[in-house]
């Protein structure tokens, strides 16, 4: 039923760049991957940005929460030197900037990660300022519909369903869950979401089974870099896995196949 599995730039290639940044995302495509990740937040005016944690003390110069902080504010700050000289400079970027840069480019999927009830509003009106509802729902999307090029997660499940709701049903939605439960899964299934995403070290073949009967692919996340077994969830029968750094090796076949269309 579900056989490809794909490798996502978590964070964009975050090993080699600073994380959730243009040159992270830009070193992803240019490097074989075809899908990258990140996550979203509003600033305090209501510009959704690009970054993962709730305070900006981690990967900048800058200190406070993002949501309170002005999107000029944030502008203002340097997002790459935390993570090396070379990346001095580097910006926190926009939604509506990746958007711009990306369209056409690569497979998106975008976490709804702070949890104000008008994130997926926000959200939802740049991708269609910025025509990726159109190409969504396009002929050879619909066609290719197991591969989408426009995915949206959470694990806020009021986000999740504020965005379906807000999208045409081709737009698809993956549910991230910190801890696997029968809960969890019948919901998913129940409210057609596409993907259950748990941590990569709780998935065995028998959650993926499951998952699989009740048409729910499956993502792997990690709380950790050195914990990115993608193997073990590819083995298991996940669909696909977010990791900041595949090895070299794997890179070059994943290069491969994204240039001759073959699955892996």
């Amino acid at each position: 039923m579900l056989n490809n599995f794909t490798l996502i730039a978590h964070r964009g290639f975050s090993a080699i760049a600073p994380e959730n940044t243009l040159t992270a995302f830009a070193l992803a495509l240019d490097r074989g991957y075809t899908d990258i990740e990140f996550d979203v937040q509003l600033s305090r005016d209501g510009v959704p940005v690009i970054f993962h944690d709730d305070t900006v003390e981690r990967t900048t110069n800058g200190q406070g929460r993002v949501d309170q902080l002005s999107f000029g504010e944030l502008k203002s700050l340097d997002a790459g030197a935390w993570f090396s000289k070379a990346f001095t400079g580097e910006r926190i970027p926009s939604l509506r900037e990746v958007l711009s840069v990306f369209r056409g480019r690569a497979n998106l999927h975008i976490e709804l990660k702070s949890h104000e009830p008008e994130l997926p509003k926000k959200v939802v009106g740049l991708l269609m300022a910025t025509g990726w509802i159109e190409d969504a729902i396009s002929p050879p999307y619909r066609k290719a519909f197991r591969k989408p090029q426009l995915i949206i997660s959470s694990y806020d499940r009021k986000h999740l369903l504020r965005s379906m709701k807000l999208l045409p049903t081709t737009i698809v939605h993956e549910l991230l869950v910190e801890q696997i439960s029968d809960e969890s899964l019948l919901w998913a299934a129940e409210h057609h979401i596409r993907s259950y995403n748990p941590e990569g070290s709780d998935i065995t073949p028998e959650l993926v089974r499951k998952a699989h009967k009740l048409h729910l692919h499956v993502g792997a996340w990690w709380w950790t870099r050195e914990n990115q077994d993608y193997n073990h969830v590819r083995q298991a029968g996940a669909n696909y896995a977010f990791v900041d750094a595949p090895p070299l090796r794997h890179l070059r076949y994943y290069h491969y196949r994204r240039l001759t269309g073959k699955p892996f």
